[in-house]
């Protein structure tokens, strides 16, 4: 390209790689030359000489759940105009897969790696393999959950998950009249988890609702089985009104009153976490308690851009607040005096 403009290949490096010291028209003439010739630069030689891969790894736990899709997004959005490049993966809670792509990502180079951590039913993590790779030099940015005994080590970005389902549960007390309350779960209970767990305990207790052990529901991957532990609900002394945690767990719940023919809310009143597309196409169209995912995602890639910048301050730990979206999945019942 160099000969075909009769210039020096400094010069085209120069322009190319949007370095200082080319005239504006010089340096549109060299692009115009290397986007007819479909010319690449060459990410080797560019992160060889510059030892900059300006690549982030990011770890999803379940790429099926839209809300890390939404959180991809807002990550995207911010890393794309900084010319920083996506290396993807997914652990499906396991940490062992988890270690491998961390491992993978070290040797391809991440500059920095965004992660919602995972750990198993006896509280086993990765922990110590990402203090490992901090004190390598590469910083590490946890997004939706953390790991409790290392939370004041590495920067976070959270939702308030306790108080988003306390909130819940106001709603369901105090405003619509319900006593008889549900919660279900999936495993393991992670960080993000646990905390919806505790904001339900102490939720009924502070507005003075009952729950019984039997409707606090612990779904696995098994179907079948989930569906028996559903059908607890819709008895007639089961809840008046239930909270799933998820995405996925809400579609068990609608799936469950189909096959037990029961309505919503007539026989049973929902709040779903997460608001997606879909919960305002069901009928009724869900109450929901909305998370600020594409805020959570800008939030994690901000963090990682400014680390990368060279700032230097203490972890950060940012907690973000959700909101109920109020829609037609609750009854409101009559309090009896």
């Amino acid at each position: 390209m160099a000969k075909a403009l009769n210039i020096d290949p400094s010069t085209v490096s120069r322009a190319l790689n949007d370095k200082p010291g080319v005239r504006p028209e010089l340096r549109r003439k060299i692009k115009e030359k290397a986007e007819e010739l479909g010319y690449i630069v060459s990410f080797q030689a560019r992160s060889l000489k510059t030892k900059k891969t300006m690549t982030i790894g990011i770890i999803l736990s379940d790429i099926k759940n839209p809300f890390f899709l939404d959180f991809l997004d807002g990550v995207e959005k911010t890393l794309f105009p900084r010319k920083y490049k996506i290396l993807l993966a997914t652990s499906n809670e396991n940490i062992q897969k988890e270690k491998t792509y961390l491992t993978w990502f070290m040797e391809h180079g991440v500059q920095g790696i965004i992660i919602a951590p995972t750990c198993t039913k006896s509280g086993k993590n990765n922990l110590s393999f990402f203090r490992q790779i901090k004190k390598n030099g590469i910083p590490i940015v946890f997004y939706d959950r953390k790991l409790e005994s290392g939370s004041l080590e590495f920067d976070s970005v959270t939702i308030n998950n306790y108080e988003a389902i306390v909130s819940a549960v106001k709603y369901l007390v105090v405003e619509m009249g319900h006593k008889k309350l549900g919660l279900c779960l999936t495993e393991p209970l992670v960080y993000t988890l646990r905390e919806r767990f505790r904001g339900f305990i102490d939720g009924c207790k502070m507005f003075n609702a009952k729950y019984d052990k039997k409707w606090i529901i612990t779904l696995t991957k098994d179907e079948k089985e989930n569906m028996k532990k559903l059908k607890v609900l819709f008895k007639e002394s089961g809840p008046t009104a239930v909270i799933t945690t998820n995405h996925l767990i809400t579609q068990y719940i609608l799936k469950a009153t189909r096959e037990f023919n029961k309505k919503i809310p007539k026989d049973i009143s929902l709040i779903a976490f997460d608001d997606n597309i879909e919960n305002q196409i069901y009928d009724p169209p869900l109450t929901t308690i909305k998370q600020p995912v594409l805020s959570l995602g800008k939030n994690a890639a901000t963090i990682i851009i400014g680390r990368l910048d060279g700032e230097d301050y203490p972890p950060q730990n940012i907690v973000l607040n959700s909101e109920l979206v109020i829609r037609n999945s609750v009854k409101k019942l009559k309090n009896k005096k």
